[in-house]
């Protein structure tokens, strides 16, 4: 990507108009487009003052490493518009190059690891229950609550982002360099829905299904098969059940990191309970505006702490000077900003 191209690439992702950018700059609109075109190389004076106006560090414009990302797949509850969407593509770039650099300095990716596509063919979406306990098997995973799913997928190849974004947008999986896939999420919402979400696009990626099965439905059965798994639901909540109660709910949510609608989904998917039960659980939900916002306190955002663990060795090893790593690190790391020094 050519410096040009930088400029408006954090231009767009900051939200300004050419002629926007160049008010802060007391500049014209046309200088802006010449810098953005190549026709005119900026001096360090005014990329100073670009790196401020669009609040990128200066080292953003220089980076030379080129990464190809496939068309996303979104997980939203609306559409996004064209502005937002542009917005999260921005982020994502963003942090995936400082991501891949940073993994280049440390000499340590890791590999792909997805269970064989065969062992991953459903007919049915109750054949979806074996997937995901074959992938927790394959993944040296028992069916006790999964601590930190992030940290899980990444172990497996699979890279996490977190960004701040609207709140119809949930996630979205790419791959980089044709072969390589991430997942990102709303760094904005609770825990239960980032891991929803996780194990959702998760499913997307292992799930090989036969004609006439819906992508989405069959996606979402994986995820709550994943997150607690069909043996493990009837150990918590028993075979058979007339109803549940909601402060058992409550309890299983911030055991398994599952939102108490999603439980329901799962115990009426296994029978647990009918559906008419489920639809009065839903109801008795709607009527108290818990379906808007859970009860009580909610699960707590999970972080993917492999990118910064990276970050933090090639550092102490002296591979890269402290400016480097504050480049690199970007501005919103929740580990990184920890005060331990």
């Amino acid at each position: 990507m050519s410096l040009g191209e930088r400029i408006k690439s954090a231009r767009i992702n900051a939200g300004l108009s050419q002629e926007a950018l160049g008010n802060k700059l007391g500049i014209t609109k046309m200088a802006i487009s010449k810098y953005e075109n190549g026709t005119v190389t900026p001096n360090s004076g005014i990329l100073i003052a670009l790196s401020k106006a669009l609040e990128v560090r200066i080292e953003y414009f220089f980076r030379t490493k080129e990464i190809r990302l496939s068309k996303p797949v979104y997980r939203a509850r609306k559409a996004l518009s064209p502005k937002d969407e542009t917005k999260i593509l921005g982020k994502t770039a963003d942090w995936l190059e400082r991501y891949v650099d940073v993994e280049q300095i440390a000499g340590s990716e890791k590999p792909l690891s997805l269970p064989d596509p065969g062992s991953c063919r459903v007919s049915s979406l109750d054949e979806i229950e074996e997937v995901a306990v074959r992938v927790r098997e394959e993944w040296n995973l028992d069916l006790n609550p999964i601590e930190n799913l992030m940290d899980v997928l990444e172990q497996h190849g699979i890279k996490v982002g977190v960004i701040a974004a609207p709140v119809k947008f949930d996630a979205l999986t790419m791959k980089y360099n044709d072969e390589h896939p991430l997942i990102i999420v709303n760094k904005t919402f609770p825990g239960d829905r980032q891991r929803l979400s996780l194990a959702h696009e998760l499913g997307h990626l292992v799930l090989k299904l036969d004609e006439g099965i819906d992508e989405e439905e069959a996606a979402f059965r994986f995820a709550g098969a994943f997150l607690i798994p069909k043996q493990t639901a009837i150990r918590e909540l028993g075979p058979k059940r007339r109803m549940l109660d909601f402060r058992e709910l409550y309890v299983l949510k911030h055991k398994y990191g599952m939102s108490m609608g999603a439980l329901i989904y799962r115990a009426k998917n296994l029978n647990i309970i009918s559906d008419a039960a489920a639809d009065r659980h839903w109801v008795e939900m709607r009527s108290r505006k818990w379906h808007l916002e859970e009860p009580g306190k909610q699960v707590e955002p999970e972080v993917p702490t492999h990118f910064e663990l990276l970050l933090l060795r090639a550092l102490t090893e002296h591979k890269i000077s402290q400016s480097r790593f504050d480049e690199l690190k970007g501005d919103d790391s929740p580990i990184l900003a920890a005060p331990c020094q």
